[in-house]
């Protein structure tokens, strides 16, 4: 037999009208949409802070452009205009190769402050270009260069230790190659 809630009577004052009141809550459902951002990291390896401070300091000391930018003082959206260019440098003339997904970065006030900062570093008035294209390497794709190298490591070197091997065999277990992250 179920048992019904037994709810108080409150006496009500002589002038209120009656108003109905519910015996429970009422559960609105809260519909959960993805964002661009999560969606991106859901699909992609997540990197730790350490590695990317290490990726980063790995990319200053390979690329002469990342060691560059690194000393620049500008703000995030002109760091994140130069990141996503590739550099060459003919006299006094610089010469952006920006990537086409990352256009919207190239403002004219952006390429000023750019330029600015760019001929602090350097000591010399230079002039800048930038044009969309996929010549040379952009520090974002030298970065993820030595990332995927090292993600290619950790796999081999997960798939050659005896541990890991006597584990799988023991028990029949799979390495889920998508959980591994370098270190």
């Amino acid at each position: 037999m179920p048992q019904n809630p037994i709810t108080e009577v409150q006496p009500k004052a002589d002038n209120e009208p009656y108003q109905w009141k519910p015996t429970q809550p009422t559960v609105t459902e809260q519909k959960q949409e993805l964002t661009p951002t999560e969606i991106k990291q859901a699909l992609e390896h997540t990197k730790t802070p350490e590695m990317v401070e290490k990726l980063v300091k790995e990319s200053v000391e390979a690329d002469k452009w990342s060691a560059l930018i690194q000393r620049l003082n500008t703000a995030k959206l002109v760091e994140q205009l130069a990141l996503n260019s590739a550099f060459s440098k003919q006299g006094n003339t610089i010469a952006l190769s920006l990537r086409a997904q990352q256009a919207h970065l190239n403002t004219d006030k952006a390429q000023s402050e750019l330029l600015e900062a760019l001929n602090q570093a350097l000591g010399e008035e230079c002039t800048l270009t930038i044009e969309v294209g996929t010549q040379g390497k952009t520090p974002l794709e030298i970065r993820e260069e030595l990332y995927q190298g090292k993600l290619q490591s950790a796999h081999q070197s997960l798939a050659q230790d005896p541990n890991v091997e006597f584990i799988v065999k023991r028990f029949a277990a799979e390495l889920d190659s998508d959980s591994v992250r370098p270190i």
